[in-house]
C-alpha cells in the first residue's frame, strides 16, 4: 500500500516538474524572441526609418481636406414638406453636377461656396402618427408592402406621412468651418420661390382666418355659459321638470369641456405663428462641428501598417531560412 502511495506522490510530483519545466521554457523562447525582435530593429533602424517617412508621405498625400458638417433642426410651415423634399433633392443634384450657374444664381461664387451637401429626414411625432394610422395595427405593415419599402422608417418619407411631420433633421456637409452665411443661401433656395412665396401668402392668410374662428367660436361659448349663468329659474325648476335641469348640466359641461380645447388649441397656434415667418425655417442653434473621419489619421496608420507589414515579412523570411537550414542538416 505504501508503496502505491509513494508511486502516486512520485508521479504527482514528476507532473508539477514537468508543467513548470515547460512554461520555463515557455518563457524563455519568448523572452528570447523579443530580444531577436529587438536586435533586428536595431540593425535594420534605417529601414525603419524609411518606412515611417514614406508612411508619412504618403499619408499627406492622401489626406483628405477636412469638412465640417452642421445638424439643425428644420421646421415646415403650410404643409409644404413634399415641396421643401423636393426642392432639397434638386439643390443636391446641382451640386453633384457642379453647375457652376446654379450657384452664381445663389449669389455666390463657386471658388467660396462651402456647402457639399445636404439631407434631410423627418422628426416622427409618435403620438401623432399612432393617431394618424388609428387602431389597426396592420396599417404600417400593409403600406410597407404596397409601397415596396424595406422598413417602416423609410414609409415615413413618403408623401402619405410626410405632410404629417412638421420637424425634420437637417444635416449640411461644408469644406470650411466659415462660410455659415451660405445656409441663408440655401434656404433663399427654398423659400425664395414663386411657388414658396404664394405658399406662405395663401398660408398665412388662411391662419389668421382660422385663428379668429377660434376666438370667435370661444366668444360665442362664453355667450352661451353667460346665457345659462343668468337663467336663475334654472335652479328653481320642479321634480316633474329634473331631466331637463340634468339635460342643461350636461350641456352646461360640455361647453367648458369644448371652450377649453378650444383655449389650449389656439395658445399652441399662436405660438406656433411665430414661426411661420417662412416655408421652411431654421429653429435650432447653427454651430459647425468638424466631421471625423479615418482620413484625419493617416499619417499615424500609414507608417505603422508599412512597419508592420515589413516585420512580417521578415518573420516569414527568418522561419524559411530556418527550415531550409534544418533541411539541409537533414538531407547531409
Amino acid at each position: 500500500m505504501s508503496d502505491h502511495y509513494n508511486q502516486s506522490g512520485n508521479q504527482q510530483e514528476m507532473d508539477l516538474s514537468d508543467i513548470f519545466s515547460l512554461i520555463g521554457r515557455l518563457f524563455k523562447n519568448v523572452v528570447y524572441s523579443f530580444f531577436r525582435v529587438v536586435d533586428f530593429m536595431i540593425k535594420m533602424w534605417w529601414v525603419f526609418l524609411l518606412l515611417i517617412v514614406a508612411g508619412i508621405a504618403l499619408g499627406l498625400v492622401l489626406k483628405e481636406e477636412p469638412s465640417y458638417e452642421a445638424n439643425l433642426l428644420l421646421k415646415t410651415n403650410f404643409t409644404s414638406q413634399a415641396y421643401v423634399y423636393t426642392a432639397i433633392e434638386q439643390f443636391n443634384n446641382n451640386l453633384e453636377e457642379d453647375d457652376e450657374g446654379f450657384i452664381i444664381s445663389l449669389g455666390k461664387s463657386p471658388e467660396n461656396f462651402s456647402i457639399k451637401d445636404v439631407s434631410v429626414e423627418p422628426v416622427v411625432e409618435v403620438i401623432d402618427l399612432v393617431n394618424y394610422i388609428g387602431d389597426n395595427d396592420g396599417a404600417l405593415g400593409e403600406m410597407t408592402r404596397e409601397f415596396k419599402l424595406k422598413d417602416d422608417r423609410e414609409l415615413f418619407a413618403t408623401d402619405r406621412f410626410l405632410s404629417k411631420f412638421k420637424f425634420h433633421k437637417l444635416q449640411i456637409v461644408f469644406d470650411s468651418d466659415k462660410s455659415l452665411e451660405d445656409i441663408e443661401s440655401f434656404l433663399s433656395f427654398i423659400n425664395d420661390n414663386p411657388y414658396a412665396k404664394e405658399l406662405k401668402k395663401e398660408g398665412l392668410k388662411n391662419h389668421k382666418i382660422y385663428l379668429e374662428s377660434q376666438e370667435q367660436s370661444i366668444a360665442q361659448i362664453n355667450e352661451l355659459i353667460n346665457s345659462f349663468s343668468k337663467d336663475n329659474n334654472i335652479s328653481e325648476q320642479k321634480d316633474r321638470e329634473g331631466f331637463y335641469f340634468n339635460n342643461q348640466n350636461e350641456n352646461l359641461a360640455s361647453l367648458f369641456h369644448t371652450k377649453s380645447d378650444l383655449v389650449e388649441d389656439l395658445e399652441i397656434e399662436k405660438n406656433d405663428f411665430v414661426s411661420y415667418t417662412d416655408v421652411a425655417v431654421i429653429v435650432s442653434a447653427i454651430q459647425v462641428s468638424k466631421k471625423s473621419s479615418i482620413t484625419d489619421n493617416l499619417i499615424v496608420i500609414f507608417p505603422l501598417g508599412l512597419v508592420i507589414i515589413f516585420l512580417i515579412l521578415s518573420g516569414i523570411a527568418s522561419v524559411y531560412k530556418s527550415y531550409r537550414r534544418e533541411t539541409a542538416v537533414l538531407k547531409g
